[in-house]
């Protein structure tokens, strides 16, 4: 498949906190609206059978074909696609992130061997999608399109597998195109409970199947129960986990597809449970519940490492991120394999916030070539790993995940984040989904170089292992490793270690940028502490001549007694003085592993002054809880509160971070400043002020003009506002609205003119809303026009009839901006300066000469007439586009936003990896997709009394234009001043 580009999602990034500790509120939010109900589809398989002994087949079966060539390699189908017409507001807060080692080492490399390369696979393949797992004996890796055993102890190839066998090789004899495909996307998982081989990859032409392969014993050379089970539509991108329970009745083989039709338009996501204890058995009745249509690309099983089942009745889930919102999606499959057909999914997905980040969706770089790697931001990497835990331990089931995301020199990252999931009762009566909350959550990205394609881990004393490549201009792609323990600073990864550091020498050079597009983590089912990691790298540069890897590694304590301090209630407290019964107060408990027991003696650091600590057990006997409530804590005035408690047990410490905010009583309503009330001729995006407060509770508003109103005298205590803009007073048709924390709002939406709007503002705090303020009223003007009481004057004109008027092209690749006749088509029919959609990657700018602005104007209009078109991703995003810029000092220029644009508005939203990343820009013609130049008006308020050099950029990559006329095309520039 040929990659596609990404459009861009969230900005921000953000790190946490430790196993028990949260150092920022996490909110779960709760769909309030209901989304029909979803039904499930059952099947069964359409071919079902026990298979010879898998040795017995290796023995006789020949060597794979190769797909392809390293010259030309064949791609497994993976269909990448772009979130379309996304965007967020989020600010990045890289001070959040991890910029930097901790100066603590992760553990060495242990064991390190080769695995299948792109030669021995016999594939001629690209990429590997290097994935595998460890059982007693064996290390099973699987690759396009073969697999290989070896000695976990050793790495040497198993006698029965001394090469890499074909991915079909498990169903030979068995019929069908599970026998005569080998299409790849392959998945080797070890089931630690009921020790068995699960081996699995898809089939990729109709009817399309994903083909599985149990084995009837530990042992991964003799027979298997397989199963073929037929899809309506291509699944691509499958990935399967394992879950069970205490009392069996979710036990299950979690698997996602990714379902596209014929023309490539995704279907939405398969959430699809396969019964698990029947193909144990190799019963071929075994059912199938899929639930599909679901929009989360990207999405993934949660997979159960380890001996221990999740609590009885505890469903299955399923983990995506929104990169909108930063918000972690889970749905729950509660099964019923009595009657599969009455399974439930959760209709509405529960969200848990997490700590906002800027997707990476651009390709990294490599060391001595220009071609890229694919980043693969738009998924949850293989696996989501879980891991339950015994009743007294600091979680029941922890769950960790990974992802890629910017750094803070626009290099990726791996975010990654450990939930707990929790009982939300114990021993319930019928299915029950989980509860889930985050415990810690970090961004990784300690330099410049990238990391991506990750693979997490937790081993059975809660350390987390981590696993990823790393590449950048000046390294080709490494194999690292880090991870972290109880005692490492929240949100923070060890150093890493290197896997390949005298071996990887070299970059892919493919244009294709495939790379991965997964790799695997998975922990000894023996010593429950020995992390397995497997990827890709290259030792020389070459086309497509990938090599694997596997490096084996454990932490020192791993299995050492041990313990953490968890809060049994909400982290974050926040009251009303005014109506709080009592002092606040948290639940605590010391949650044990590996046997550890003794006194734990708590006590609090960083209270605020007035407040003390008590505790109803101290010190706690390990496993324990105590109750700690702040003493005064609601008697301390309005503000925010961050302390922690510490725990000291034997020669272990540990501690928790507890926020405590605080309103006094309800705030009061405020006064709307700005817009004066019945003001007219009001800009279509104005600016909304109301009272703030000075030291003697005063407020203030600075006036538009310069001139603050008289002064009023309000309460002091409100944290946000809600802004309400309607057409009508009794606000039943809001046309905008906004939360905000200042007392200050620019409306988001461009309102229409010479129209009649409402606005008015409510305060609240911790003790609720007050009322909302008097009703203003407005009418906005004619964009373009002077407020009332002022006159126009032009300070700036240029209809570039004459020549270029003083504007400097400037900028790198591709044809140049240029001034002359106008290109046909484009509505202009006097001289312009334009500049193509080119096809080569370029970035071309227009340059005004500077343009002093007059001080204490009241409106500064910037108007010029333009036509743009440039190559779309429907529906709303562009690759290539054009956006406006100004600078007051002829050097540094700042992108002028949307709020700005009251005519002619940005129309799409450009596509990471282009210079105009994540702005919303110019792509589409417009005025109403018509070919003819547009008239736009431009709020250039904010720097009278400044010069500035406005500047027109438009970027394109080495890819398609749009049909002609195309490009960016400018004339008749005006500027005028509001007196």
């Amino acid at each position: 498949m040929v990659l596609s580009r990404f459009l861009p999602a969230a900005l921000g990034t953000a790190v946490c906190a430790a196993f028990g500790v949260s150092a920022a509120p996490v909110a779960v939010t709760t769909p309030t609206t209901s989304a029909p109900e979803i039904l499930p589809t059952v099947m069964h398989a359409v071919r079902a059978d026990i298979s010879a002994p898998l040795r017995d087949i290796l023995r006789a079966m020949p060597p794979a074909s190769p797909m392809g060539t390293e010259q030309e390699p064949f791609e497994i189908p993976n269909i990448l696609l772009k979130p379309e017409g996304r965007s967020s507001s989020f600010v990045p807060d890289y001070s959040r992130m991890q910029t930097r080692g901790t100066g603590v080492p992760a553990p060495s490399v242990d064991l390190s061997f080769e695995a299948i390369s792109s030669t021995t696979s016999g594939c001629g393949c690209l990429p590997p999608d290097t994935n595998g797992d460890v059982s007693d004996t064996h290390f099973i890796q699987w690759v396009n399109s073969s697999w290989q055993a070896f000695d976990k102890v050793t790495g040497a190839p198993d006698p029965n597998t001394l090469s890499p066998r074909p991915g079909n090789s498990f169903f030979v004899g068995f019929g069908g195109k599970c026998e005569t495909t080998n299409s790849g996307d392959p998945l080797a998982i070890w089931d630690p409970r009921a020790q068995r081989w699960v081996m699995s990859q898809f089939v990729t032409s109709s009817p399309f199947a994903q083909c599985v392969a149990v084995s009837t014993t530990s042992d991964p050379f003799g027979s298997y129960a397989r199963y073929e089970f037929n899809w309506p539509n291509f699944g691509d991108y499958p990935h399967m986990g394992v879950w069970t329970t205490d009392d069996g009745s979710q036990n299950s083989y979690v698997l996602t597809t990714h379902e596209f039709a014929t023309n490539n338009a995704f279907l939405g996501a398969s959430l699809i449970a396969l019964e698990r204890d029947k193909m144990l058995a190799g019963d071929p009745t075994a059912a199938m519940v899929r639930f599909p249509g679901f929009d989360a690309y990207g999405v993934e099983p949660v997979n159960l490492m380890g001996s221990l089942n999740a609590p009885t009745n505890a469903c299955p889930s399923f983990v995506h991120f929104d990169s909108v919102s930063s918000e972690y999606l889970f749905w729950d499959l509660c099964l019923n394999w009595t009657t599969p057909g009455s399974s439930t999914i959760t209709q509405n997905p529960t969200r848990i916030q997490g700590a906002p980040f800027v997707p990476f969706f651009d390709d990294v770089p490599q060391q001595g070539t220009g071609n890229g790697l694919d980043s693969f931001g738009t998924h949850i990497m293989y696996r989501a790993n879980a891991r339950a835990f015994p009743a007294d331990a600091p979680t029941r089931v922890s769950l960790v995940i990974n992802h890629v995301v910017q750094g803070d020199v626009q290099q990726g990252g791996i975010n990654w984040i450990h939930f707990s999931l929790d009982e939300t009762s114990p021993n319930p009566p019928t299915p029950t989904a989980l509860g889930r909350h985050i415990i810690d959550e970090g961004v990784y990205a300690p330099d410049s170089h990238s990391r991506w394609m990750g693979g997490i881990a937790m081993d059975a004393s809660g350390n987390i292992g981590v696993g990823y490549s790393k590449s950048s201009s000046s390294m080709h792609p490494q194999i690292e490793i880090t991870g972290r323990t109880l005692d490492d600073p929240a949100g923070t990864l060890r150093d890493e270690s290197n896997c390949t550091d005298t071996i990887a020498n070299g970059s892919q050079t493919s244009s294709s940028a495939r790379w991965g597009d997964y790799s695997s983590m998975t922990v000894d089912p023996v010593d429950q502490c020995t992390f397995y990691f497997t990827s890709e790298y290259y030792p020389t540069t070459a086309s497509s001549s990938w090599h694997t890897r596997v490096c084996s590694f454990k932490f020192d304590n791993c299995g050492d007694p041990n313990y953490a301090l968890v809060a049994e209630t909400p982290k974050r407290v926040e009251i009303c003085e005014a109506t709080a019964s009592g002092d606040p107060s948290w639940g605590l408990r010391v949650g044990v592993l590996n046997g550890f027991s003794g006194p734990v003696n708590l006590a609090a650091s960083g209270l605020p002054s007035g407040a003390t600590a008590q505790f109803s057990a101290n010190p706690v006997n390990a496993p324990g809880t105590s109750a700690l409530t702040l003493v005064g804590g609601s008697a301390l005035p309005s503000g925010e509160y961050d302390f922690s408690v510490d725990a000291t047990g034997g020669s272990l410490s540990r501690s928790i971070a507890l926020e405590l905010g605080v309103s006094s009583t309800a705030p009061a309503p405020v006064t709307l400043v700005l817009p004066a009330d019945t003001a007219s001729g009001v800009k279509v995006r104005p600016l909304l002020s109301w009272g703030t407060i000075d030291a003697n509770d005063r407020i203030f508003a600075d006036g538009l003009d310069g001139v603050a109103p008289p002064p009023v005298i309000v309460p002091t205590n409100a944290l946000q506002y809600l802004v309400e803009v309607a057409s009508d007073p009794s606000f039943s048709n809001i046309v905008a609205s906004a939360t905000v924390t200042g007392t200050t709002w620019t409306v988001d939406t461009t309102l229409a003119n010479t129209t009649t709007y409402y606005w008015r503002v409510t305060p609240s705090n911790y003790c609720g809303p007050s009322t909302p303020s008097a009703t203003f009223s407005f009418t906005t003007g004619i964009p373009g026009t002077c407020p009332a009481g002022t006159t126009a004057s032009t300070v700036y004109e240029e209809n570039f009839d004459a020549g270029a008027g003083g504007w400097t092209p400037g900028g790198t690749g591709g044809t140049a901006w240029t001034q002359g006749a106008a290109p046909a088509g484009t509505g202009f029919t006097t001289p312009v300066w334009k500049v193509p959609n080119n096809t080569v990657n370029s970035d071309r700018t227009l340059t005004s000469p500077a343009i002093p602005l007059p001080a204490g104007a009241q409106a500064i209009i910037l108007s010029y007439d333009a036509y743009h078109k440039s190559e779309q991703d429907p529906p709303s995003g562009c690759w290539d586009s054009s956006s406006l810029e100004a600078s007051t000092n002829g050097t540094t220029f700042d992108y002028l936003d949307a709020s700005r644009m009251f005519t002619d508005p940005y129309n799409g939203t450009s596509s990471p990896g282009a210079p105009l990343a994540g702005r919303l820009s110019w792509c589409f013609p417009g005025p109403a997709g018509t070919s003819a130049p547009s008239h736009a008006v431009v709020d250039l308020d904010s720097f009278a009394g400044q010069s500035i050099n406005l500047r027109f950029r438009m970027v394109t990559d080495s890819n398609t234009a749009a049909g002609a006329p195309n490009g960016l095309v400018i004339d008749n520039v005006k500027v005028e001043a509001c007196q």
